[in-house]
């Protein structure tokens, strides 16, 4: 069976790692589940392959990672764990959405904001919305909830209103409080804000589309890197 070195004493198995949603040779990770099901959605399973993964490439070298995502979003707490690991590593990343971003996975997609590059595929579909809750207890639970909800919607703002500051032309002058009540009002008035990759780049929730100029595929995007 093919094996790759990890050093001069390790040796992992290709076949295991690919299962596992890594590639050694390239340094690339793939955000999914190590639950056999199809579900494309970002929970605990998700975050601790990410985890295990991002150390073992981390452990290798400081070069330059790509993280590849398709998902319809998922878990508030798993997310902010996988972006909270990305913020902490010594790493740069490239950080390529597939087919849909949604939800959580806007949020992640963040993380790379001053830390590499996010690029988006022609056919990925953007949606940014403040999420959903089902919760149930006593009155005390249910307010110390809301609270806590309350708590996570303001992260949120505040990453992605940072996001369209930084990379947005049409907002990079603007103060904050501005780009806030337009966010807001976007998801008052659509509640679910979809968007082309072409919208996710002007409005600042990705840095170009894969196959424009700057960005005509992941090897020259890596290399600007590094």
């Amino acid at each position: 069976m093919s094996k790759i070195k990890k050093s001069n004493e390790d040796c992992v198995d290709i076949t295991s790692a690919h299962e596992c949603g890594l590639i050694l040779e390239t340094r690339e990770i793939f955000l999914k589940s190590s639950s056999s099901s199809d579900d494309s959605s970002i929970n605990h399973s998700t975050y601790e392959r990410f985890i295990s993964n991002l150390r073992l490439l981390e452990s290798i070298s400081s070069d330059p990672i790509v993280i590849h995502q398709f998902t319809i979003g998922g878990d508030w707490y798993a997310g902010m764990g996988i972006y909270d690991a990305i913020l902490a590593s010594k790493c740069n990343f490239v950080f390529v959405c597939y087919g849909i971003c949604a939800s959580m996975g806007v949020v992640i997609a963040q993380a790379v904001l001053n830390k590499g590059v996010c690029v988006s595929l022609p056919n990925c579909e953007w949606l940014v919305h403040e999420g959903t809750t089902c919760i149930s207890g006593t009155y005390k639970q249910l307010s110390s909830a809301y609270k806590e909800e309350q708590i996570a919607l303001d992260k949120f703002y505040n990453i992605i209103v940072k996001s369209i500051k930084s990379r947005s032309e049409r907002f990079y002058s603007e103060e904050e409080n501005k780009i806030l009540r337009f966010i807001k009002k976007q998801l008052k008035d659509k509640e679910d804000w979809w968007m082309s990759p072409e919208d996710a780049k002007l409005f600042g929730f990705c840095d170009g589309v894969l196959g424009s100029d700057g960005f005509e595929d992941i090897e020259s995007v890596i290399k600007s890197l590094k």
